[in-house]
């Protein structure tokens, strides 16, 4: 019987969605000892469970072209693209196992750590964190909660743009509508991920970061976040704290949906509050609970 592969040095943040992580790999990848994959969101652990379907042949083949397409565009980066090549074949591979996907990590270029970041592993559950265990035993995990009302509009405003529609001109109604999808509700529970973390992963291997508290100090959060990679935490490692990534179209949340937002998501945010032992003040001023 085949050994199953292990990877070591190995870590991943499982979101939560429209939370920064695209700011968080964009940073990490600059830091001199950890190696991110150059696709992002590899989506392995939700397409095996036919959550997903990012990783069809259609959309790698999209994303094979479209690395070309830098190579041989971005002129100022060619060394940096051409670099990637073997990586970027391995991830062509047919053959979507768990052997494929260590592969993925295998070559880091000497980085003392790899990762990726693909918020929709919040929707795996147990099971799926039992298979990512599985395949790297001494994983750490990174998962940032956000302002839940803030996050799902930012999540409405994303999900506008991808389906061509213009959130200014929907009513509360319809824009509530589309947070009672599965898939949305799913991403905006908090505490099934806090549970499913807690039922396979020590403490010592999770890290819990709130959106709030990065973007008032990203340099001290990527210190923090590095210390629990064990990488140098220098903040003069770190480049692009300013940048932002996938900004969602620019709209007033509508008054009637934060109110209902609020409705729904309050016991969630006090149970993270009596599990995690602290929220950011803004989401106690969103939610009108004690001030410290």
């Amino acid at each position: 019987m085949a050994q199953s592969p292990v990877i070591s040095d190995y870590f991943v943040c499982i979101g939560a969605q429209k939370a920064g992580t695209t700011w968080l790999a964009r940073v990490l990848a600059r830091h001199d000892d950890v190696f991110m994959t150059p696709v992002k969101e590899i989506h392995y652990f939700d397409h095996i469970a036919g959550l997903t379907d990012h990783l069809g042949p259609r959309k790698r083949r999209s994303r094979y072209r479209k690395y070309h397409q830098r190579m041989w565009t971005q002129w100022s980066k060619w060394r940096e693209h051409r670099a990637q090549g073997d990586w970027y074949r391995a991830y062509m591979r047919a053959g979507l196992d768990d052997d494929w996907y260590a592969s993925l990590f295998a070559d880091r270029g000497g980085r003392k750590v790899a990762g990726e970041i693909t918020p929709e592993y919040a929707l795996i559950g147990a099971p799926g964190l039992t298979h990512l265990k599985k395949l790297a035993p001494d994983a750490r995990i990174i998962f940032i909660m956000r302002n839940p009302v803030t996050r799902a509009w930012s999540q409405l405003l994303h999900l506008c743009r991808v389906r061509k529609l213009n959130a200014e001109e929907l009513s509360s109604s319809r824009l509530l509508a589309m947070t009672e999808e599965e898939r949305f509700k799913d991403l905006s529970d908090y505490n099934a991920v806090l549970d499913a973390l807690a039922a396979v992963f020590p403490p010592e291997h999770v890290h819990l970061e709130y959106y709030e508290d990065i973007h008032a100090d990203r340099a001290a959060a990527l210190v923090r976040i590095c210390r629990f990679l064990g990488v140098a935490d220098d903040p003069d490692r770190f480049s692009g704290l300013e940048e932002r990534h996938n900004p969602s179209q620019k709209a007033r949340m509508p008054a009637e949906l934060r109110k209902e937002l609020r409705l729904r998501y309050r016991a969630m945010v006090r149970e993270v509050l009596d599990r995690v032992g602290r929220v950011p003040s803004a989401w106690k001023r969103e939610f009108n609970l004690p001030a410290d």
